[in-house]
């Protein structure tokens, strides 16, 4: 049974919410008395470690903004004996839920249950792709990040890496996220033009997102704690974007402290998810094929290269994608771009995120 994954939210938390309705936390259905019916339920909130009932407190005090969306919040992960039986929790349970349609907001907890997270998607039919904001990248045996790459089967496609910042990362590392064909988009690069993470996210099945990213005056009760970092704005508007993404279905939002959890950090995340949500009840639904004709085409051959790329724009939302040939077959994959990448291919330029892509599918 799914709820014994999880235990009930303390009275004290849900109970001075339940008669304002125009909050979040008046209309969350809520592990209390009882486990929720998810029948109707598109999207579930689920707490892990100390951190996750702080994040209660700010989260069910906010507006309502998400019109008839049935939200529950599960309660918190099961404490476990040891990590290895907690990351096995959160794949089960979230491996059900996905498996129900509803997408699931993972709050609170370390970086530890990232494999978790990864693993609820052993039973994904296509490749998956991971968008990882944080701040540095560490591959090193025993990491996380280790265990989703040696990860046997995989159907791991890639990982995007936003706002990361250059001396939290190795020359080894860098070196080998360049062999692998992976994006790695440093913090000014980010910061230069946000807009520019809307397609990474677009093409992502996951979002895992360090709060460490974030700088310290902005979130205090982070682990890290560094001076450098995504503003508060930057952070939220990541979060929409996410949000907005047909194609991805979860979210985990880890790195605080498990104890002396400031404020205006709590805060900051419950906005983030809050965001989240609003992105989420604001998806298109839009997602090309090649007989939609919801979709402008244009075809642009590169002289440099013999390559022809393909875009696909919409008509409903005005975002780009570009087409990516299967190097061994006639298979064709999608993958979100911006105009900024239609605007290369017409000067004659190789967009970085094509070329990646296809290198990943040799």
């Amino acid at each position: 049974m799914l709820d014994a994954f999880f235990t009930p939210i303390d009275e004290s938390i849900w109970a001075p919410h339940r008669d304002r309705k125009e909050t979040v936390g008046g209309k969350l259905l809520v592990h209390g008395k009882s486990f929720p019916k998810l029948k109707k339920v598109k999207l579930a909130l689920i707490g892990a470690g100390a951190a996750a009932d702080a994040f209660r407190k700010s989260m069910y005090r906010l507006q309502w903004r998400f019109g008839d969306l049935v939200m529950a919040d599960l309660g918190n992960l099961v404490e476990t004996e040891d990590e290895t039986q907690r990351q096995f929790a959160l794949s089960e349970a979230m491996g059900e839920l996905l498996g129900m349609g509803i997408q699931v907001v993972v709050v609170g907890g370390g970086s530890s249950l990232m494999y978790g997270h990864y693993k609820a998607y052993r039973q994904h039919d296509t490749p998956v792709e991971i968008v990882q904001v944080t701040p540095g990248i560490d591959m090193e045996e025993g990491t996380p990040l280790r265990s989703i790459l040696v990860e046997k089967p995989s159907n791991l496609f890639n990982i995007d890496f936003l706002g990361t910042q250059a001396y939290y990362i190795s020359e080894s590392t860098a070196a080998l996220l360049e062999k692998m064909y992976f994006e790695n988009h440093r913090l000014g690069e980010v910061r230069d033009a946000i807009e520019e993470t809307e397609p990474i996210l677009r093409s992502a099945h996951m979002l895992q997102f360090d709060m460490n990213a974030i700088r310290k005056c902005d979130a205090p009760s982070t682990i890290l704690g560094s001076p450098n970092g995504l503003y508060a704005e930057e952070a939220a508007r990541i979060a929409r974007y996410a949000g907005i993404s047909n194609q991805l279905s979860s979210a985990f939002f880890y790195g605080l402290k498990s104890e002396d959890q400031d404020e205006a950090t709590v805060d900051l995340l419950a906005q983030m998810v809050w965001y989240f949500v609003d992105g989420f009840t604001s998806r298109y639904h839009d997602h090309p094929t090649h007989d939609s004709t919801d979709f402008l085409i244009y075809r642009n051959r590169l002289s440099s290269t013999g390559h022809e790329i393909v875009f696909y724009k919409s008509r409903k939302s005005n975002r780009w994608w570009m087409e990516i040939p299967h190097p061994y077959d006639k298979r064709t994959f999608f993958i979100g771009c911006s105009y900024r990448d239609y605007e290369q291919v017409c000067a004659d330029e190789m967009p970085d995120r094509w070329w990646r892509a296809y290198q990943r599918l040799m």
